[in-house]
């Protein structure tokens, strides 16, 4: 069933329930909203993405369809169509997958087809949102077994990343405004694939892969390689969450355990007050005396050393509270990082920019920190280019043992390089 056949079912299912005028898209249009937009109050306040056009068109469809769907769904015929139209796993014609000669994989190529992802340098959560220009949904901890080894980040698509302590297995988190990174190997029989519930939420879960054994020229389903895949739509976001590997610390992670964790994910991680988060992180917590009117605390998150991490380190969120710009643009803020540091070597925040990043030299009380504008994105051709974004702003300094982050995601003249270093100059 190709798209503009989807698209006419869904709107005839609208039409046959709930009258066009009383069809109210921007609720759900809202709720997708991510780091990174501003509203113009030129003519009408025309809202725009930060990224390019191009992408904003895209996100802009992704957005309406997924509205669309959502209000479809209210509807007994949409929830009946839903039913057909939901799989979030292709389905494979027989146990058995025929390859060309060129296309035979070793198992371990088999296993890492299903989640692979666009060539990308492991960064934060909050960089990889910047680069891939949405807010991600996370874990409020990190599960039970693994350890944090961080995240992927491309245009529209980001990874985040857990390994298994000690080695032996890994827990991947797949979001993307494109839909599912599909291939033949991304198949699974029908009888493999089990619908089920994430709360209200239509998903399917596959235990299994194909798998190309020794000299064989097809893939063979092998419903007991450690291989779990949990997939999903939610608020126009395309998730998919895979376990590898069956190594004794991970095994509790069944088809059950792997619906609750999904359940659990929340793109509002800095649930901690700052004190708690003080307290767990063993450093006194530093926080500005002064920020911007358009700023308001959210809250802290703890990142232990544990979860690779060279040193314990906390964050804290403020929100973008103006009403001045418009509605929905709660994601967008400032957040303060900190962590002790000795020496470069040791600092998670003192990675590289771009060779074309214009770094600016800033005092900060006696102190002298770096401010640049702009991200890493991906070029046409794949390969990471430093490109200059006046939506994101990053701040850094060293004091008293301690390095220092503030990174800015929102309209460029409601927080400026000014506020930052005001905030920073504040902090106590």
């Amino acid at each position: 069933m190709d798209d503009k056949k989807i698209q006419s079912i869904l709107q005839d299912a609208l039409e046959e329930e709930i009258p066009s005028s009383e069809i109210k898209l921007w609720p759900a249009v809202r709720a997708s909203l991510v780091a990174g937009k501003r509203i113009s109050t030129q003519q009408g306040e025309k809202m725009n993405l930060v990224n390019s056009r191009r992408a904003s068109r895209v996100a802009l469809a992704t957005l309406v369809i997924g509205a669309l769907m959502a209000s479809a769904l209210a509807t007994p015929q949409g929830r009946a169509f839903a039913q057909t139209v939901l799989q979030f796993f292709r389905r494979a014609e027989s146990n058995v997958l025929p390859l060309p000669p060129g296309q035979i994989a070793s198992p371990e190529e088999a296993q890492a087809i299903a989640t692979a992802q666009p060539p990308a340098p492991i960064v934060s959560v909050a960089e990889a949102e910047q680069a891939a220009g949405f807010d991600a949904r996370e874990f409020p901890a990190v599960p039970e077994g693994f350890l944090f080894a961080g995240a992927l980040g491309s245009p529209a698509s980001i990874s985040i990343q857990y390994e298994a302590v000690g080695g032996g297995g890994s827990l991947v988190l797949n979001e993307s405004t494109n839909g599912f990174i599909q291939s033949e190997w991304d198949q699974a029989p029908v009888e493999a694939i089990s619908q089920v519930k994430i709360g209200e939420m239509n998903a399917e879960i596959v235990q299994g892969s194909y798998v190309v054994y020794p000299g064989e020229t097809v893939a063979r389903w092998n419903s007991e390689a450690p291989i779990l895949r949990l997939r999903w739509i939610q608020d126009g976001i395309w998730f998919e969450m895979a376990k590898f590997g069956g190594v004794e610390r991970i095994e509790y992670l069944g088809q059950n355990e792997m619906i609750e964790l999904a359940a659990s994910l929340t793109n509002a991680p800095f649930t901690l007050p700052v004190r708690e988060a003080e307290s767990l992180a063993g450093f006194d917590v530093l926080e500005p005396t002064w920020v911007p009117e358009v700023l308001s605390l959210w809250g802290a998150a703890f990142e232990s050393e544990e979860w690779t991490r060279k040193q314990n380190t906390v964050r804290i969120f403020y929100s973008f509270s103006s009403d001045k710009y418009g509605p929905g643009l709660e994601s967008n803020g400032v957040v303060l990082t900190q962590q002790p540091v000795e020496s470069v070597e040791d600092c998670d925040m003192c990675d590289f920019v771009g060779a074309d990043a214009n770094v600016e030299q800033v005092q900060i009380g006696a102190a002298t920190g770096e401010y640049v504008v702009g991200v890493w994105k991906a070029d046409g051709a794949g390969n990471w280019v430093w490109e200059y974004e006046p939506y994101l702003q990053t701040l850094r300094w060293q004091a008293n043992g301690m390095a220092f982050e503030l990174l800015y995601m929102g309209i460029p003249e409601a927080v400026t390089k000014a506020d930052l270093i005001a905030m920073a100059e504040s902090m106590k």
